[in-house]
């Protein structure tokens, strides 16, 4: 998989097919970077270091695509999160070796759509949805 670098990120030039064919034989974890993306890299070092840590960086941004395309580098596709999440269950409908667990959102919101994927895909797919309070990553506490 080609990968291309762009600022402090490195983007996998990856096209939809080719991502979900990936994920759903090896898992992983996907970071989409867009404009505020980008801008939030250049001065935060936690939001970064999870950049660095992600398996596959998708772009996700038609600005961010034309910027490349301009600098020589054309990626194959945009992937927005809001189209690879519903791709991705819908390829994987049928493999039973594939579980999401839905984390955020607002309260019921993660359990209405854990409601409508499983309805959507006839299985559970989706075996847990949870919608903590906003800030709770700052509960945890160290051991």
């Amino acid at each position: 998989m080609e990968k291309i670098n762009f600022l402090n990120i490195t983007i996998n030039n990856v096209s939809l097919s080719e991502l979900l064919t990936e994920l759903s034989t090896k898992g992983g974890l996907i970071v989409t970077p867009n404009v505020d993306h980008l801008v939030k890299l250049q001065t935060d070092s936690s939001f970064l270091k999870a950049y660095h840590l992600a398996d596959y960086v998708v772009c996700d941004s038609k600005i961010l695509q034309y910027a490349l395309k301009l600098l020589g580098k054309p990626i194959k596709e945009k992937i927005s999160g809001s189209d690879l999440f519903p791709a991705f269950y819908n390829y994987n409908r049928d493999n039973k070796d594939i579980k999401i667990f839905l984390l955020g959102g607002m309260e019921g919101v993660a359990e209405k759509a854990k409601n409508n994927i499983n309805q959507k895909v006839g299985r559970e797919m989706v075996v847990e949805a949870l919608s903590p309070s906003f800030g709770f990553e700052n509960n945890i506490k160290s051991v």
